[in-house]
């Protein structure tokens, strides 16, 4: 039947008689709106809501125990296929998350020796600023003159030459031959 004035008669007879409105067919008093049209419903405006149904256990251990349990082999070795991928899931998660615990263990660590690096460097600047204002120590011994070395190293040959060691006229003195002259004189080495 074709609507007047917007009104389904055959959906207003079969209200009438008690029986449910087509799927097809708006509910009764119901206006068509026009294709393409949407229509919003102002402040003010009665909104019913629609009761939803309530949600089956959907979780993927419950998916995983029915499906474990179902008659049909296919749906048995897709579960355990599931339960395969989901062990090696759990364990690359687990293998990342200690590698993301170790990586940041050690940047931890990097930045405490960096800042240790910082206030070693810090003082060391400061030793050296005090030792420059400090000066030399003046109790140290004076600087000898290059002469001065020139005739210890003469005496250390003429000893060595009356000691029976063998040396040459130039060039370096052995370090065995200045401390057995040091040994025997008492003497300090001043090269």
């Amino acid at each position: 039947m074709t609507p007047a004035n917007g009104v389904d008669r055959a959906a207003l007879v079969r209200a009438a008689q008690g029986k449910p409105a087509s799927p097809a067919a708006p509910a009764a008093g119901a206006q068509r709106v026009p294709m393409g049209i949407r229509t919003i419903a102002g402040p003010g405006a009665e909104t019913t809501a629609t009761p939803t149904p309530a949600q089956p256990d959907r979780s993927v251990e419950r998916l995983l125990s029915v499906a474990a349990a179902s008659g049909s082999a296919r749906t048995r070795h897709l579960a355990a296929k599931i339960s395969g991928l989901l062990e090696e899931l759990t364990g690359r998660v687990e293998a990342e998350e200690a590698q993301r615990r170790e990586r940041e263990a050690a940047e931890a660590q990097r930045q405490e020796l960096a800042e240790a690096e910082a206030q070693l460097a810090r003082q060391l600047a400061e030793v050296r600023q005090k030792l420059r204002t400090t000066g030399r120590d003046t109790t140290a011994q004076p600087p000898r003159s290059r002469r001065e070395g020139a005739e210890q190293r003469a005496a250390i040959r003429a000893w060595a030459l009356a000691n029976g060691h063998e040396i040459s006229a130039r060039g370096r003195i052995s370090g065995e031959i200045v401390q057995a002259w040091a040994a025997a004189t008492g003497s300090e080495v001043t090269r």
